[in-house]
């Protein structure tokens, strides 16, 4: 089968190798579009971009914002983007043999006030803006797109003030972030299901880590199983969450900020983007960030320092190639989630008497942990239809000498404080990917098409404590009762004592995938997505203590999509629905009466959805309203003769609505509301009909700001949200529940072209209030920040 599968993807790249010379030597006639752009006080934007919407054609503009440059016949929509922004669309129309003057584009600033206008009001609705290519593989609108999909932009998170990951995706609807079950990585409740943030620039990671935002560009949440196109290793049912990180542009730009709040915080960051050399053709950017806060609670903090660098060479008029990397450091403590809560007498943990100002940590036992990630990529234009692009990323992350509590119930008032050792825990992945994407007719049919392979390699090596748990204490939950601080040197007497051993545990695998997508345009309002994806899956012979375990297993899995979209408004109303397919590789388990070893299927996870999208009144109001049913099967579960058997089944449905306002310029409104019901329809006795833990039912975000763009307090604004979670299960037998929660937040921010001074106050009601996994959050917090532009 693995023979078989390197066989198909060099068919598919072969293929898409063949079909371009037919393409590009066929007769196509073109024309020239020609211009200039000049800011409203007539001096030329020099170095902005021009490009045809949704195409490859386009040019930088010279020192004297003019521009020349070949297309095919048609009828486009020309964009003029400057330091990465979008600053004027404009329809035009390419006729044979023929030069198109485009009338001089007029962007709407002066030279001066150009840097205030890009940053915060070159777009009219600057948080709607949902231009993706990696959210289908390919360049597609969002109302040409039959997923749904939620955009996070950096303008948006300057006006959150945000200062984690966490607090950068307040906005997105149906979702719920925190950090992971054990502290790791970027956790997000989504659709009924657990996902993590593991994917960067489209390839697939692997963290120990939560993100810092400081290199972060946008946020994309894709909505649904998306195994087609994201492989089933690292996606998840609920859908697929992509950061996209900072790129360099043809501009000198900087900018500096400086952030102080509640409980010590101090946090910098640094944002600096630079031409090398004269004609614009090497660029450089870089980011760097160092923050310091103490924890609410009696122990805790996060010291934390992150640098990125991103260099872009382009070498010819169809090739660029862009490296990045980045590194984050973190040293925090680490807390994992409250375990064993069914043994309580109680239902919720709003009636156990825990202190939330009380930490079952102490600061003696802070661990440092690290992720790098380091990405090449080559874009080449092969034809004025197809471009490829070749990317490689790899990542690694992990500690050493780690420690984290694991908190139990052992009733009502008491709790057993255990920890946990990891020696050495390190993750290396590995992912190349190769894309051919085209955009081109069959007869009057255009089609858009995304071919493509992937490679992905995951290495776990982990040296830790066995047994894996020890015991520290019990401490009484009575706040009249003092708990001994936990040390270094008490865990190392226990470990003594107890005698305890390490183990060292390697296990490694692979995935090889091919897959293709096509979307075609039936008619001007009609369009139809078919994509399929096979994928092999392959585990080597896990190693403990250098012995192998003969627990090798390999699978294949296709997965399909389909999606269909109709516009009866042209780029203003889309009706959808798709069809999306997602999997997991399910690792073979041991019969405990015959000891033989069983394998298993991959499961997987169907979705069905249907719903509108709107981008009406020329952007000023974007929504999404989509109805969505996904069934999980093939689930292994267990039987009362302690056998298994792969017949679970799992649903999971619900509603969302997204809506992006700008009524009036300066005025803008975000809000979303989620519903989802979840249920284990076939599973373990116990847990049928048994609703999914750390999902709420409920979820719903709102941000409203205005800022004056007139008059001498122009760039002065304010904004308030509101974040709302519903009562979450914190266990799989629904006996023991997280309460709902509102969470409130307001700003004031001052934003003029040379700098930007903010107030934020997050949750200034002071509500107090748990995650989904019992950890007590933040009250209320001030945070006071001051940027610097160059």
């Amino acid at each position: 089968m693995k023979i078989f599968l390197m066989h198909l993807v060099s068919v598919l790249i072969v293929a898409a190798s063949l079909i371009n010379p037919f393409i590009s030597n066929a007769q196509q006639k073109t024309g020239n579009v020609c211009g200039a752009v000049e800011t409203s006080d007539h001096k030329p934007l020099a170095f902005a971009t021009i490009m045809l919407k949704d195409t490859r054609y386009g040019i930088m503009a010279d020192d004297k914002g003019k521009f020349c440059f070949k297309a095919p016949v048609g009828d486009y929509t020309l964009v003029v983007t400057y330091a990465g922004y979008i600053a004027i669309e404009k329809k035009i129309t390419v006729l044979a043999n023929e030069e198109t003057k485009v009338e001089t584009i007029i962007v709407n600033a002066g030279s001066n006030q150009l840097r205030e206008v890009v940053v915060a009001d070159i777009q009219r609705n600057k948080f709607a803006n949902k231009q993706s290519s990696t959210a289908a593989r390919m360049p597609l609108a969002d109302l040409e797109n039959p997923q749904v999909y939620s955009v996070v932009r950096k303008e948006l998170i300057q006006e959150l003030s945000a200062i984690d990951f966490n607090s950068a995706l307040v906005s997105i609807p149906g979702v719920v972030v925190t950090n992971g079950v054990n502290d790791n990585g970027n956790d997000l409740t989504l659709r009924g299901f657990r996902s993590q943030a593991v994917f960067r620039n489209g390839l697939a990671t692997d963290s120990r880590t939560q993100t810092d935002i400081s290199n972060v560009e946008r946020i994309e949440v894709l909505k649904g199983p998306s195994g087609t196109l994201f492989g089933g290793v690292m996606s998840t049912y609920g859908g697929v969450v992509n950061t996209i990180t900072k790129k360099p542009f043809e501009s000198f730009r900087g900018e500096v900020s400086y952030t102080t709040g509640s409980w010590g915080l101090n946090r910098f960051t640094a944002d600096i983007n630079t031409p090398l050399n004269k004609d614009r053709s090497a660029l450089l950017r870089l980011n760097a960030a160092g923050h310091v806060q103490n924890s609410f609670q009696d122990a805790g903090f996060l010291r934390s320092t992150s640098f990125a660098a991103s260099m872009l060479f382009k070498t010819s008029e169809r090739t660029s190639v862009r490296f990045d990397a980045d590194v984050y450091v973190p040293t925090k403590n680490l807390n994992a989630y409250i375990r064993s809560s069914d043994l309580l007498t109680v239902s919720s943990i709003k009636d156990v008497n825990l202190n939330p100002d009380r930490s079952f940590t102490s600061d003696d036992i802070g661990v440092t942990r690290s992720t790098i990630n380091a990405m090449a990529e080559i874009e080449h234009k092969i034809s004025d239809k197809w471009t490829s692009r070749t990317s490689y990323q790899h990542s690694e992350s992990g500690e050493k000498e780690s420690i984290f509590f694991v908190p139990y119930f052992i009733d009502d008032s008491h709790i057993q404080r255990r920890f946990r050792i990891f020696e050495n825990y390190q993750l290396t992945v590995d992912n190349l990917q190769q894309n051919f994407t085209g955009d081109f007719k069959i007869g009057d049919v255009r089609n858009r098409i995304v071919i493509g392979a992937d490679y992905f390699s995951r290495i776990i090596n982990n040296q830790s404590m066995n047994p894996v748990f020890q015991i520290y204490d019990v401490v009484t939950l009575d706040d009249n009762v003092a708990w001994e601080p936990i040390s270094k040197s008490k865990i190392q007497d226990i470990r003594s004592a107890a005698n305890t051993k390490s183990t060292n545990d390697r296990t490694s695998s692979y995935t090889l995938s091919a897959y293709a997508s096509d979307v075609v345009n039936i008619t001007d309002r009609l369009l139809a997505m078919a994509s399929l994806r096979v994928d092999y899956f392959e585990r080597k012979n896990s190693l403990s203590g250098g012995v192998s375990k003969k627990d090798a297993f390999d699978q294949v899995q296709f997965s399909p999509k389909f999606g269909l979209v109709f516009q009866p408004v042209i780029d203003q109303i889309s009706l959808f629905t798709n069809y999306q397919n997602g999997f997991t590789n399910v690792a073979p388990t041991t019969d405990a009466v015959t000891g033989e070893l069983t394998q298993w299927k991959p499961e997987q996870a169907f979705q069905f959805e249907a719903g509108v999208k709107f981008e009406l009144f020329n952007g000023i109001l974007n929504s999404t309203i989509s109805y969505y049913d996904i069934k999980v099967k093939d689930k292994v579960r267990s039987l009362d003769d302690v056998t298994s058997v792969q017949d679970g089944d799992q649903y999971s449905k619900g509603l969302e609505i997204d809506v992006i306002a700008n009524p009036i310029p300066g005025f803008n409104i975000v809000a979303g509301y989620g519903y989802n019901d979840n249920r284990y329809t076939q599973y373990e006795a116990n847990y049928n009909d048994k609703r999914m833990p750390w999902t709420p039912e409920h979820v719903a975000n709102l941000w409203i700001s205005y800022k004056l763009l007139d008059g001498k307090t122009k760039g002065l604004g304010a904004g308030i949200g509101a974040n709302y979670a519903g009562k979450t299960y914190m266990e799989i037998s629904n006996k023991f529940s997280v309460p709902a929660f509102t969470i409130f937040g307001a700003s004031v921010f001052f934003d003029q072209p040379k700098y930007r001074i903010g107030l934020k106050v997050n949750n200034f009601m002071n509500e107090r209030y748990w995650n989904f996994y019992g950890q007590p959050q933040k009250p209320r917090e001030v945070l006071g920040s001051i940027s610097y532009k160059f």
